[in-house]
């Protein structure tokens, strides 16, 4: 077996003893290995080892490659509908004008509404970086009127990395 999920087929099923299954699900019962897979090739298939009860080999007969693709297929239908949230960023200045900030408001709403958390970032340039404090308090306000949309993690906090503020928040569940 050269990965985990492949199975053993046919000759390379090492139990002297099997229990066999029909490709249309009926138990044919217990049999030598020899004798299912002289079985299996009267109706060109292959023996399949599905799995191990109670000491037992639990054989099928059916065509490999035919199960193969479905399980391939399967895998890919279930990753297409699994659901991906992708990190938001907000980028906030500090001379924001309040209309901005309210746009800014509704994108996030919209960002919660569809399960993304979201990245805020306050960057400060030039003089703008003696004025730390109201930066700070200007991204708790935003984050303030987000309370009812996004929560803020117990161990995430504000962060000044630079000139650059950011935290994240996550979306809270309904």
């Amino acid at each position: 077996m050269s990965t985990k999920k492949e199975k053993r087929i046919n000759d390379e099923i090492i139990a002297k003893e099997v229990f066999v299954i029909s490709d249309e699900g009926e138990k044919l019962g217990k049999m030598t290995r020899d004798a299912a897979l002289t079985l299996a090739e009267e109706e060109d298939k292959d023996l399949v080892e599905m799995w191990l009860q109670d000491g037992i080999v639990l054989t099928k007969i059916m065509d490999y490659g035919k199960y193969l693709f479905k399980q391939q297929k399967q895998q890919s239908h279930n990753k297409n509908q699994s659901k991906k949230t992708d990190v938001k960023t907000l980028k906030l200045t500090y001379k924001i004008g309040d209309h901005d900030l309210e746009i800014r408001k509704n994108q996030a709403v919209r960002f919660a509404q569809d399960g993304h958390p979201l990245k805020i970032m306050l960057q400060l340039r030039g003089r703008e970086n003696q004025y730390e404090q109201i930066a700070q308090e200007k991204i708790r306000d935003f984050i303030t009127s987000l309370a009812h949309v996004y929560k803020q993690e117990a161990n995430t906090k504000l962060l000044k990395q630079g000139t650059t503020f950011n935290i994240t928040l996550y979306p809270i569940k309904k």
